[in-house]
């Protein structure tokens, strides 16, 4: 399973390598969100590429989840911030909540879970966020007239794949926090099945901005 596991990991790493090339290449061709969605993808093929680095030199790359757990929140929430415009309440204190999270993510680091430790109270707090905008966004729906919308299918494909990878991502994060506090060793089995999650997320990413450029391509020409 470990070997399947590392195989997992290095196709992650050159699938990512690929998007973010293609987000490179295209990226003044994109819609405003899906540039946000770019800045998130360099993000974690950068955190990737330093977490391999960390884990070569010192063993340890805990430090750098970390700081991925933050930037992960501030890009999505950036995201989001441009997609979810109800409820009225959310989007009118959307940048209050977003320094209120960041700060209890940099608290727990510091206070409860140093960097040396896995920070799992912020993840599942940050995956729970997600998971909350994510189905907001799809209670957001209603309105009939946008969802013929070529933009907004992409955008909806794309919260789907946020949705489907944080919810599972819930999940093993929640089992890894019983196996660590009960001093077991965690199955190779749960980072597998977080490969495969992230297979999936970042190929509906892909999918999404591949198409979004296809589409206004080929509408210029």
């Amino acid at each position: 399973m470990l070997n399947f596991w590392n195989l997992l990991a290095d196709l992650n790493i050159v699938f990512l390598v690929g998007i973010a090339l293609f987000c490179i290449w295209e990226f003044t061709t994109f819609p405003s969100l899906f540039k946000r969605i770019s800045y998130l993808i360099w993000f974690n093929l950068a955190t990737e590429i330093g977490a391999r680095v960390l884990a070569e030199t010192t063993g340890n790359n805990l430090p750098l989840l970390h700081v991925y757990t933050l930037g992960e929140f501030l890009l999505l929430s950036f995201f989001y911030k441009g997609l979810l415009q109800d409820p009225k309440w959310l989007a009118q204190h959307f940048k209050k909540i977003t320094l209120v999270i960041a700060a209890l993510i940099i608290l727990n680091s510091i206070f409860l879970q140093p960097i040396f430790q896995f920070n799992t109270y912020a993840k599942t707090l940050v995956q729970i966020i997600f998971i909350t905008y994510s189905i907001l966004y799809f209670f957001n729906l209603s309105d009939a007239s946008h969802l013929f919308d070529k933009e907004q299918k992409y955008l909806r494909l794309i919260n789907s794949a946020i949705l489907v990878y944080y919810s599972g991502s819930l999940f093993i994060f929640m089992f890894s926090n019983y196996f660590l506090q009960n001093n077991l060793d965690l199955p190779s089995g749960l980072w597998a099945f977080n490969a495969i999650l992230n297979l999936v997320f970042l190929a509906l990413i892909f999918f999404s901005i591949w198409q979004i450029t296809y589409k206004k391509t080929t509408s210029s020409s």
